[in-house]
């Protein structure tokens, strides 16, 4: 209604204009020369920028997006209070790892290096979300490692941010950490970046998670 409202005002004059024109010319007076159409310059759409820095301030490393749709499997991996679709070509696993993850799913291809572990939940108490990604940040500075951030998302309606730390050339970590139920989830991609295939996996498993 209110876009109607506004496009008749604006045939008004021009409404009025043509009128007049034709009374003019019912007189038998000469009809006006319109004047040239003024040149009303470039006109610049606001543009959509993707952010470079996450809401606490810290430089996003940007992550390629990967174009082909992943498939995933009706089976759902359970942990503590949460769930997520089990990729296609995808299992449950176990690693050699410390502190040992709630759950673990790996490519069953060797050939992939690659695996997403969700480590299992912490109380957060009166901190916030920003604190215990700042934590997280601290603990990799004090090994000598520089985390940079991920683009901040939504894990089942709730708010989560991201770490992104470069282990070696061949080896980064991808978490995304969300709180829920007063608990702080980590979870994690580990992969190869020069093969940047699991980023869609683990985005696919984000995108199926649910909690409770």
């Amino acid at each position: 209604m209110t876009g109607r409202a506004k496009s008749s005002t604006l045939l008004l004059p021009a409404l009025a204009l043509a009128a007049t024109a034709g009374l003019a010319g019912c007189s038998g007076d000469p009809t006006p020369t319109p004047p040239p159409p003024a040149d009303t310059g470039v006109v610049h759409l606001p543009t959509s920028v993707p952010p470079t820095t996450d809401s606490a301030g810290h430089r996003i490393e940007p992550l390629p997006v990967p174009g082909a749709a992943v498939a995933m499997s009706q089976e759902r991996i359970r942990g503590l209070d949460y769930s997520f679709a089990k990729p296609v070509g995808w299992s449950k696993a176990d690693r050699d790892l410390s502190p040992k993850p709630d759950t673990l799913v790996q490519p069953d291809d060797d050939g992939v290096r690659a695996f997403i572990a969700v480590e299992r939940p912490i109380a957060i108490g009166s901190h916030s979300l920003s604190e215990v990604v700042d934590g997280l940040r601290s603990g990799f500075e004090a090994k000598g490692l520089r985390p940079l951030a991920a683009t901040e998302r939504d894990v089942a309606g709730y708010h989560a941010m991201g770490i992104v730390v470069d282990q070696s050339d061949q080896v980064r970590d991808v978490y995304y950490v969300v709180a829920y139920t007063e608990q702080v989830h980590a979870i994690r991609l580990t992969y190869d970046p020069s093969h940047p295939e699991a980023l869609g996996v683990f985005r696919a498993v984000l995108d199926s998670w649910s909690w409770g």
